[in-house]
């Protein structure tokens, strides 16, 4: 199987590689595109306009001649593809993914992300989801954008965990902690918590070899 990655940050690409080699799935091949400039003229406008939207869908398009399944990784990116008529392949938003992991088992959810464009598609994304059983917080963790913009990956990692760490401090019920954005997986390695901790590419690889292994199955 091979699945090819829209993304937004260069970066992204070794956070893929490695969940695929943590998950062991022999026969399963990553190919990989960057189109940080989506992104760039996404943050401008502040929306996906319908011009921002077009131009995804016609990257992701091409991406489906190439490979069985995509993931787009970026979030702000990902609600170009809300028509999955629209292309040939099974296209995966990495956000949706998390959603349905989040919501098996889960009660008190905490959703983080960092990237401004992403606070609202993320939001709509899990509120939808939300029931009395079930609370949802979906909020933007402050000043670690400009780290990560900046370079300062460490920094924006660190970042990222202190706002996790105090969140789940005072709320002793929280049973899962969801990095919404690709670039926060390596926050993990930060948070000191028994708390289930979802990411993005790893969930989001898990359902596309999912998808695969139903269609083979069938």
């Amino acid at each position: 199987m091979k699945i090819a990655c829209l993304h937004a940050a260069e970066s992204n690409i070794a956070l893929f590689q490695q969940s695929l080699q943590q998950l062991a799935a022999p026969g399963v091949t990553l190919a990989h595109q960057v189109e940080a400039q989506l992104l760039a003229d996404a943050e401008q406008a502040a929306a996906m306009t319908p011009e921002i939207i077009g131009m995804t869908q016609r990257v992701i398009a091409e991406l489906c001649q190439q490979a069985d399944a995509v993931i787009i990784s970026c979030t702000t990116l990902g609600g170009a593809a809300a028509e999955s008529h629209r292309f040939s392949k099974p296209v995966l938003r990495l956000d949706a993914t998390l959603v349905d992991q989040a919501f098996s088992g889960s009660h008190h959810i905490l959703v983080l992300c960092t990237a401004p464009t992403t606070l609202a598609p993320t939001r709509a994304l899990f509120l939808q989801r939300q029931s009395a059983s079930r609370q949802v917080t979906v909020a933007c963790v402050p000043d670690a954008w400009a780290q990560f913009k900046a370079g300062n990956l460490a920094a924006y990692h660190r970042c990222i965990a202190g706002h996790a760490s105090d969140y789940l401090a005072q709320h002793r019920d929280c049973d899962c902690l969801v990095l919404a954005q690709s670039s926060m997986s390596d926050a993990v390695g930060y948070i000191n918590t028994r708390v289930k901790i979802l990411t993005g590419p790893t969930a989001s690889l898990q359902a596309a070899i999912a998808l695969n292994s139903s269609g083979q199955q069938g």
